[in-house]
């Protein structure tokens, strides 16, 4: 009778073992499968106008010049000349103005 036990028990264990191997296997075939799905899947960018309005002011200021060289050779050619005045109300007005927008 005790062998009959023993036949009985070493069956099962083996059959539950399968099942847990071929479990794992169906979940790994599965995973796979879903990774084969996810990687033939086609990504896609959209911008929006604000977006496609920032690039465009981007380009737009990266090839600008960064200085004015023809206001900076009227300027010269003012103070050269003597003709370049400074209000210094004007002056005082516009560092006050600009030292209140930094904050």
């Amino acid at each position: 009778m005790s062998e009959i036990n023993t036949i009985k028990t070493t069956s099962q264990l083996a059959l539950n073992t399968n099942r847990s191997s071929n479990a794992q296997v169906n979940s790994a075939s599965d995973k796979m499968q879903g990774v084969a799905v996810n990687s033939s899947a086609v990504d896609t960018v959209s911008l929006t106008d604000t977006a496609t309005q920032l690039r465009s002011l981007q380009q737009t200021l990266a090839d600008a010049p960064a200085v004015d060289t023809d206001r900076v050779s009227a300027l010269k050619a003012a103070i050269e000349e003597g003709s370049y005045n400074v209000d210094p109300a004007e002056l005082a007005s516009n560092m006050i103005n600009f030292e209140q927008q930094l904050g």
